[in-house]
């Protein structure tokens, strides 16, 4: 089932049971509270009429639903969002996150922040021109030369390090790859993540557009190799938006 008709499908069962005066649904309350935290930032919010989707600032559309997840532990709870911007990246940016606490609201305010902190964050400033230079991306070709702004969202760690990695860790570690990927549109975009237990278990992931990027997640494994686990495991996950310079829009 596509990502939209699951939304279409819930928020139909949610209208469903609001007509006979049952409890607020989870789903629904998810999608209030995220509105709540977006007012709060500043922007302008409206809720779509037929899904669990809001529109942000009358372009981006934020769609969240809570994931059912077989024999999840009672204080973790699952989210799958899908972000789009109709014409920058109208497929959208699919992502899932974890929200934790003993209470429904504890795990959806830390669900929701995971998402605000290390995607929302990004995506927003990708749409100004601003940049680093020291982080810039100049692509060259045989027939131009592009420049790049990445916009990187915080580095999300998790499990117990001794030395948290700088902010643009991982970013340098496929700094050079990174540069024969990003295609003629406007935006392009990386999400990571990789664990180490401590019985030596690496998981990873890397997809660059939404497609698994198999060598960006081979290089990414091996820094992950050296890594020694004080705890049970550590990881990091973090997302980063890349913006075409305005001067090589076409």
């Amino acid at each position: 089932m596509g990502l939209f008709e699951l939304f279409k499908k819930l928020t139909e069962q949610i209208l469903k049971e609001e007509t006979i005066s049952k409890p607020i649904d989870n789903n629904s309350y998810l999608i209030e509270v995220l509105k709540s935290k977006l007012l709060d930032m500043g922007y302008k919010v409206e809720q779509h009429l037929q899904y669990l989707t809001l529109i942000v600032n009358s372009e981006l559309e934020i769609s969240i639903v809570i994931i059912d997840v077989p024999d999840i532990h009672p204080h973790l709870m699952q989210l799958r969002v899908l972000t789009v911007h109709p014409l920058f990246f109208p497929h959208g940016i699919d992502e899932n996150f974890a929200g934790a606490g003993e209470t429904m609201e504890s795990k959806v305010d830390t669900g929701l922040d995971n998402y605000l902190n290390s995607t929302f964050k990004p995506i927003m400033d990708g749409f100004s021109d601003t940049h680093d230079p020291e982080a810039d991306l100049l692509v060259k070709t045989h027939e131009s030369e592009v420049l790049w702004h990445p916009k990187l969202g915080d580095l999300m760690v998790q499990g117990q390090w001794q030395h948290q990695p700088e902010w643009n860790y991982l970013f340098e570690i496929l700094r050079d790859k990174i540069t024969g990927l990003l295609t003629g549109n406007k935006f392009n975009w990386l999400k990571i993540y990789v664990s180490k237990q401590a019985d030596g278990t690496i998981i990873g992931e890397c997809l660059f557009n939404n497609q698994p990027w198999d060598s960006g997640l081979d290089d990414i494994v091996k820094y992950a190799e050296s890594w020694n686990i004080e705890g049970n495991f550590k990881g990091l996950k973090q997302f980063i938006m890349f913006r075409r310079c305005d001067l090589y829009d076409k």
